[in-house]
């Protein structure tokens, strides 16, 4: 519980956003027993690592809270892709139990959601002719728990409708 209730506890501070629909981001810091174990599975070159997203729910199906959790690197400006890792409560602490979504993707995560053993992770994507500022799909991944891992997902995408001309 002490976990959770660090998590709750955090601040939030605003940050912007890019364009594509998605508003203003918002990011908390880490609490130290999560960022201790997940700056171990980003690099940020030197830049915080943040939250942007989480979504509690018992994966496992122990009867104890897990998570998923959405993480960036903290540019400052822009849109910086996400990494998503289910971490599970275990006796000891948080641990790392699966990497849903990689940084190196590309992605920016949207939405955390999950309805029984599947985890839903929607992001905003880059196709190969758009501009990094500026995502021009919604991506939806959703991955399986089999009581040990999340399984390859299920991934299906739409183009975002574009902006009137102006």
């Amino acid at each position: 519980m002490k976990f959770w209730a660090t998590v709750a506890a955090l601040g939030l501070v605003a940050l912007a956003g890019c364009g594509g629909g998605g508003g203003p981001r918002v990011a908390t810091a880490l609490p130290p027993e999560l960022l201790e174990v997940l700056t171990t599975q980003v690099d940020c070159a030197g830049a915080p690592l943040v939250q942007v997203r989480q979504h509690r729910y018992d994966f496992t199906t122990d009867g104890v809270e897990d998570a998923l959790v959405a993480v960036r690197c903290d540019s400052g400006a822009g849109a910086p892709p996400s990494a998503v890792f289910a971490i599970a409560a275990g006796p000891d602490g948080p641990e790392v139990v699966d990497e849903l979504l990689d940084a190196d993707d590309g992605e920016v995560v949207k939405d955390l959601s999950a309805v029984g053993p599947n985890a839903v992770v929607t992001t905003f994507g880059f196709g190969p002719n758009a501009p990094r500022c500026c995502p021009d799909l919604e991506i939806s991944h959703t991955y399986r728990w089999d009581g040990a891992t999340f399984g390859e997902p299920t991934t299906r995408s739409s183009p975002l409708p574009e902006a009137p001309p102006e």
